[in-house]
This record gives C-alpha cells, structure tokens and sequence, in this order.
C-alpha cells in the first residue's frame, strides 16, 4: 500500500478559472456590474480576470483583522503568483485566468505592480499628507486599471491613456467621499491632512459635533475635485469602441451620481453613507444605450458646492476681467458659468501679476511677484489668502490647470523687469510662450479638448496673441523703454532704434512692420492647422479671441503699418460681439458636420 500522495494539486482548467473570476466579480457590489452586459461578450471573461486580480489584492490589504506585517506577506506572496504567471507557471484559479488574458492582449507587468504599490500602502496605511500625495496614490490605485481596460480594446496610445487616469482617479476621489464614514469606522481618513487642517478639522474626530460644518466645508472641495476630474475623463467615451464608449460613460455618470448624491445631503456623509438607487442606475443604463446624454443635474455644478466666500471671490475675479475691458472678456461670454468662473479667476490672475511689471516704477515688483509666487503654493494647497486664489484654488479642484503654466508666466513676466531688448526671434519667442502660450494651454483646460494637437493650437494661438499685442503696442512699450521687435530683424531693414522708440514712421519701419505682421499672421495659420475638427466646438472660445486678434491685425494692416499715429488700434464692442458669436456659430456648425 502507498502512502498519501504529496505532490502539489493540479492546476485548474482555463475553464474552471475564468469561472472562479466570474463568480468573484459578481459577488461584490460596484455601483455598476464589473463585465456588464454593455461590452463584448469575449472579454467579459478577460475583465472578470482583471477584476479577481485587484479584488484579490484589495482584499489582502483592507479586509479581516491581521497586522500590517502579514498582510505585507500575502501581498508579497500575490506578486510572486504574478510574476509565475507571466512567466506562464501560475497554479491558482486567478493567475491561470490572468495569464491567458495577459497572453491574448500583450498585456505589460508594469501596471499590476502599479496596482500592488497602492495595495501595500493600504495594508500598511498612513495618511496623505498633501493634495499631490493623495493624487500620486491614485495613479497607483485606479489608472493602472484605466490602461488594462484600453488594452483588452487594442488601445494603448498615451492620449487614450491620460483620459483614463482623470476618469479613474475621479471615480477613486467619488468613492473616497462616499466612504469617508466607513472609513472613519475602520480608524482611516484618505481625506487630504492639508485640506483638513486648512478648514480646521481634526482627523481623528470626523465624528465630533464640533466637526461637522468644517467637514462639509472640506466635502465640498474634494467633490469638486473629484467631478472636475471625471468631467475631464468623460471625453474618453468619444474616441474609444462604441460599447467600451458606453460602459466609460456608466462609469462616469455613476461617479457623478454619488457626487450628487453627497451633495443633497448637504455633503453630511459620516452618518449616512450615500449611494445610488437602482432605478437611478437603470435610467442611466437607458440613457447611455439610446446614446443620450446624462441628465444635467449631474454636469451641473451643485449648488451647495458654493459657499460665500467664494461666490464673493469668484465675484471678485469677474469684476476685474470686465474692467480690463479685455479681448477675453467676450469669448469668455460663450461659456456655461462654471468654466466662465475659471477662465476669470485664471485671467484676473494673469492681469495681476502683468500689472506688476507696467507699474514697477511705484512698486517693488520683485516682491510682489514673490507674494504671488506664495499665493500659488498656498492655493495649490488648498489655503490660499486672496481672493483671486480662492476662486483659482476652486479652479484647480474642478479642472486639472498646471502649476508650471502659472510659474512660467510669473518668469515672464520677471523678464519684463529685468530686459528691454531682444536679439533674436528665438528669444522673443520664449517670451511669448512664457507670458502667453501658457495662458493658452490653461485655458484649453478649461475650454476641454479631444486631441492632443490642441495643445499645439494654443501655443501657437498664444504666441500669435502676443505678437499682435506688441505690433499695436510699440508706442507704449517704448514709453516705458522696451522694444520687442528683435534687433536682428531691425538691422535687416536698416531701422534705427530711436525711430521707433521716439514714433517716427518710415518706409523702412513700414516694412519691418509688414513683415512682423506677417509673422503673426504665420502662427494664425500654424495655430488653424492644429485645430481638430472634433475639438472646434469645444475651443470656440478661443476661436472668438482669434477672430477678435486677427481683426486687429488687419486694422494695423490697414494704416499701412504706421502704429504711431491715430491713436492705439482697438476694435469697438459691438464688433468684438458680432466676431464672438461669429466663431461661435461657425466652431458649432464645423462640430455637427465632423
């Protein structure tokens, strides 16, 4: 007689796994099913394995009671069954399933170790410091699963892929809100510390009384933040396979529906943790099958997402936009209130710190450049001081606007304080980029976009921008001692300096004039060239300011370049008007056409 048998068991069938994921998928609650009946029916089995996987890890590191130290040591174990099936040995129902998913669509380790990154930090959980930590952990914890969906589709280029992180980190956010009282349950805050200190709440008493109305006041922010970014994820829908665009939309609409959700109860969610009905997702299942939009209440920005202060500062930000009596301010007109509201507080930014170097005689604009330099910090922080970093600080939340373009901007402007003359059109080139293109490139935030190429658009818009600014601003400019003209195209015309610094028109300052007009209107045409037509809808606006732009170079054009006499070249407003809804009406037709 022999004894037992000690060999390892077999392997289960590829059957038998895809099955075991399958069951596993169904067993847990999402706010949509995981494999819906939306996608092909071939890679239900293949997402059913994705989903076993990060479920699996997910459960390791949040769920039963074992220390950190063991939890560490299953995880670890889970990375070596994946790193076994990629090497083509797995054993485990899980692993047999993933390999054959990871085989059919050449699917790369780097995301599953991204995903156990974020699983270890659970199972060990500290909390986040910062906004930006908080961001960072997401990137580990939802996009890797944006980037496997694309791949079961075929999609693996970067401009998909970025869509995807914004979806994914906003659903995380969304699902971080709706949980912040299970959560506090468990001994866990995944609310940022900044955040949380700057409105005076104490992590560890989420449930105090005392607590309660500084803890609305921080769920506003987050939810705003977390819908800013599944609206910049939306877009996804539209360039993806028309079944996956439908399951992205369901996705998208369900995160927004918590977020609403939170917000009817006056974003109180320690006591009530807020979900949504069924017949709320069936209506929404409905709406993406007929292909229609969601309802409106969920792209709307709550209402009681606004508190005073910021509608003052928001206000505030309004009032300076409409003084400067500025080119923007009528193509800002075209927009729905939430991005009207960003595009002033990113203006009213821009025109203070501009101001700063057109009044450095009365002023110490170094330091003042310095303070703003601070306000951004702070307003990236979550706690700025000015009015306009409040408003922008609420921007940033809901659209996802650069640090870097703000900082250049602010370098641009150092230069104004510290240079006069440029050699060469190469280095008033990154002048304009400094000063506008990244006007530009906030402001397609903003806008919202489809293609990359859009952001090609708006650096050449912008650069286009300012060179039109400084054709019909050489007298001003030389009031103060600047000429922007490069001195080596002055020298290719035989102009002097002193013709244009004291006013004095010349067929020679005529044609350099000519041919610097020329230049602009090159990047006009460089900047229509980029412009996809499924974005010019979106970027209207931006086709109002060209319009507007263009016509002023016409206008100097007309004078045959002679900008000294006559006055400044302006436009008046009812032909700033007419040019806006112009664009409008035409970005709007070429959309319904592409």
């Amino acid at each position: 007689m022999t004894g037992a048998d000690s060999s390892p068991p077999a392997a289960p069938s590829l059957e038998a796994a895809y099955e075991h994921c399958l069951r596993l998928a169904a067993g847990h609650y999402e706010n949509f099913t995981v494999g819906s009946w939306l996608l092909p029916r071939h890679l239900r089995r293949p997402l059913a394995a994705l989903y076993a996987f990060a479920r699996g890890a997910d459960d390791l590191a949040d769920e039963g009671e074992a220390p950190a130290a063991i939890r560490l040591a299953r995880l670890d174990d889970w990375e070596r069954q994946l790193e076994a099936c990629f090497a083509g040995t797995a054993d485990t129902p899980v692993f047999v399933a993933l390999a054959d998913t990871v085989r059919r669509f050449a699917m790369p380790l780097a995301p599953f170790r991204r995903l156990l990154r974020a699983f270890r930090r659970d199972a060990a959980f500290t909390p986040f410091a910062t906004v930006d930590e908080l961001i960072d952990y997401c990137r580990d914890s939802a996009a890797p699963v944006g980037h496997l969906v694309l791949a079961l589709f075929g999609h693996a280029d970067a401009a998909r892929q970025a869509l995807a992180d914004q979806l994914c980190i906003g659903l995380q956010l969304a699902n971080f809100c709706q949980d912040v009282g299970v959560d506090a349950e468990r001994g866990r805050v995944h609310l940022p510390l900044d955040v949380l200190r700057a409105h005076g709440v104490d992590p560890a008493a989420l449930r105090a009384p005392a607590m309660r109305a500084p803890l609305q006041a921080v769920l506003r922010a987050e939810v705003a933040r977390a819908r800013g970014y599944l609206l910049d994820g939306l877009p996804l829908a539209d360039r993806v396979a028309p079944r996956l665009g439908r399951e992205v939309r369901l996705f998208a609409w369900g995160g927004l529906a918590i977020l609403a959700r939170i917000a009817a109860q006056d974003f109180a969610v320690v006591d009530a943790r807020p979900t949504v009905p069924r017949r709320q997702k069936a209506a929404l299942i409905l709406r993406a099958l007929l292909r229609r939009e969601p309802p409106r209440r969920l792209l709307a920005t709550p209402p009681l997402a606004r508190d005073p202060q910021l509608a003052e500062a928001y206000a505030y930000c309004a009032e300076v936009t409409r003084r400067s009596s500025s080119n923007f301010f009528y193509a800002f007109r075209l927009l729905p209130p939430p991005r009207r509201e960003a595009l002033c507080a990113v203006y009213a930014f821009c025109r203070f710190v501009d101001d700063i170097a057109d009044d450095a005689a009365r002023r110490d604009p170094a330091a003042l450049l310095g303070r703003w330099r601070d306000e951004l910090t702070r307003l990236y922080e979550g706690a700025p001081t000015h009015p306009i970093g409040r408003a922008l600080a609420d921007a940033v939340r809901r659209f996802p606007l650069p640090r870097q373009c703000f900082l250049d901007l602010i370098r641009g402007v150092e230069l104004d304080l510290t240079r006069r003359r440029y050699a060469t059109f190469d280095e008033l080139h990154e002048y304009c980029y400094l000063v506008a293109a990244t006007v530009g490139l906030l402001c397609i935030e903003i806008f919202g976009y489809r293609q990359p190429s859009a952001r090609d658009y708006a650096v050449d818009l912008g650069v286009a921008f300012q060179l039109t600014n400084i054709l019909r601003d050489v007298t001003e400019d030389a009031a103060r001692g600047r000429l922007y003209l490069p001195l080596e195209d002055l020298r290719r015309f035989d102009c002097r300096e002193a013709d244009l610094l004291s006013g004095r028109y010349s067929p020679r300052v005529g044609a350099l004039l000519a041919f610097e007009c020329g230049r602009a209107r090159a990047y006009y045409l460089r900047a229509g060239g980029a412009l996809a037509p499924e974005d010019r809808a979106a970027l209207a606006p931006a086709e109002a300011m060209r319009l507007i732009y263009e016509r002023l170079l016409r206008r100097i054009e007309a004078r045959h370049f002679d900008v000294f006499g006559g006055g400044k070249v302006t436009l008046p407003r009812y032909e700033k008007v007419t040019l806006a809804l112009a664009a409008w009406g035409r970005a709007h037709l070429a959309g319904l056409q592409a």
